[in-house]
């Protein structure tokens, strides 16, 4: 009986076909992340996008940079008229940063890159103005448009303990936003750590408690979306910090102690910046999407979606930012009221 299940075994087996299937090449796009705000030089990185399916190593992240633009050249209009316009070069200064294509010309006569303050105002950029996005790659134009909404700032923000956490130091950001009822407002809210302090050995193998700012990177996104739900309101609401990859929920570090090879450091507050921003509809939607996406944290039972994109000839988005930043120190019961100017590096 053995032997015969063996001889079907060996049949069942042959007639396995094997399967190839035949997925057809992504086409070669260029993904703009193209940002003008009021006050600031508009600045554009560029990346190419990759298959689905495409193998991932050591010289993929590399490859995804574009160096290789003809022209990259932002403009505004008056009765369809151009009446201004600036021509982005590559930054290289700093081989470490990906390609960012900004005016150049500006920030090397007109920044002071020990404080990173702006010597001279920057007036190309002001809000409610249509600014006009045209890129020449690779036989290729690809344009956008977009407009800088009139910024709106908070009503307040605090520093309040979050209840919920497990560490006594925890604390939330809060906030009250007064909705223009008149108007569409469509809202979009970055945060950083500008200061943050944890203990090297966290990151090394070193033994010592020393004890170092280690300040986010980039601003990271909380949320956006419009006012349907909250139009000609004034709600109550709170800033949960970003993490690394998934749903905003983290909380703020206050003023705390830890031990540490039988002695005890103390760690400073957070310092946090806020960006609270307007932006048009159509870069509106392209964010709320990434939000969405980022919800679903990986989930494979999530619906797949593509992201909705104001780039013709092309992926990603061209947002004009209507912004006010906050400066927050984590300390309890401190209340902001007062909008600050940032400096240029903090503006990405």
């Amino acid at each position: 009986m053995k032997k015969y299940l063996f001889y079907i075994s060996i049949i069942f087996i042959s007639c396995q076909d094997e399967i190839t299937l035949d997925l057809p090449q992504a086409e070669n796009k260029l993904v703009v992340e193209a940002t003008i705000e009021q006050g600031f030089p508009p600045y554009v990185i560029l990346t190419k996008n990759e298959g689905y399916f495409d193998p991932v190593d050591s010289e993929t992240f590399n490859n995804l940079f574009v160096n290789n633009i003809e022209s990259v050249e932002i403009w505004y209009n008056n009765d369809g008229v151009k009446v201004d316009s600036v021509i982005l070069e590559q930054i290289t200064l700093f081989d470490s940063l990906p390609p960012i294509y900004t005016d150049v010309n500006f920030l090397n006569n007109n920044v002071d890159f020990e404080t990173g303050e702006l010597t001279s105002p920057y007036n190309f950029s002001m809000p409610g103005r249509t600014y006009y996005l045209e890129i020449k790659w690779n036989n290729q134009i690809i344009s956008a448009q977009t407009t800088i909404p009139i910024p709106t700032p908070l009503d307040c923000l605090w520093v309040e303990k979050n209840e919920a956490a497990d560490k006594d130091f925890k604390y939330d950001i809060r906030a009250v936003y007064s909705d223009d009822g008149n108007i569409q407002n469509n809202i979009l809210i970055r945060s950083k750590r500008i200061e943050h302090y944890e203990r090297v050995s966290d990151h090394t193998d070193s033994l010592l408690c020393e004890i170092k700012n280690i300040p986010d990177g980039r601003l990271q996104l909380i949320d956006a979306g419009a006012d349907v739900l909250i139009n000609g309101q004034s709600f109550e609401t709170y800033f949960p910090r970003p993490k690394e990859s998934g749903f905003p929920s983290g909380a703020y570090n206050s003023t705390h102690v830890k031990d540490c090879n039988d002695s005890v450091v103390e760690f400073k507050n957070d310092v946090v910046l806020i960006k609270f921003c307007q932006i048009d509809e159509p870069s509106m939607k392209f964010w709320r999407g990434v939000v969405r996406q980022v919800g679903t944290n990986g989930n494979p039972f999530a619906e797949p979606m593509n992201l909705s994109s104001n780039i013709n000839g092309g992926l990603g988005v061209f947002t004009g930012y209507g912004a006010v930043y906050y400066k927050v120190p984590i300390i309890e019961n401190t209340t902001i009221f007062d909008t600050i100017r940032p400096k240029i590096t903090d503006i990405f």
